[in-house]
């Protein structure tokens, strides 16, 4: 095996994609949508509205990903592309606040302390 073909942290990708599309008319909802379901039918992962992300072996698929995807991109929208290794992205950290309709958190009337 060639040190070339050798699959490291250095070497497999993470592609990330962000994107910002106007939604006023129902067009441009209906371009969102498609945009969002090419991404999903593409294997991507959401971790927010507008943020999914997909990991792939080397940096030629994920450059070949985004220019399949690019032809998808919403005529208004604004879309971005991070590639990221997968050692960058393991230094990812991920924090969550405490949301007041979480149903796994207890109510105030939970909390009576007397």
């Amino acid at each position: 095996m060639s040190s070339t073909s050798v699959i490291n942290g250095w070497r497999v990708m993470w592609l990330l994609v962000t994107f910002d599309c106007p939604v006023l008319t129902k067009e441009q909802r209906r371009d969102a949508t498609q945009f969002r379901k090419m991404l999903l039918e593409n294997n991507f992962t959401m971790l927010q509205y507008s943020c999914y992300l997909k990991h792939l072996p080397t940096l030629s698929a994920a450059e070949a990903r985004m220019n399949a995807l690019r032809p998808g991109i919403p005529e208004h929208g604004h879309v971005t592309f991070f590639f990221l290794t997968d050692k960058q992205y393991g230094m990812t950290r991920d924090f969550y606040g405490i949301h007041p309709n979480d149903p796994e958190m207890p109510g105030h009337e939970q909390f009576q302390l007397f």
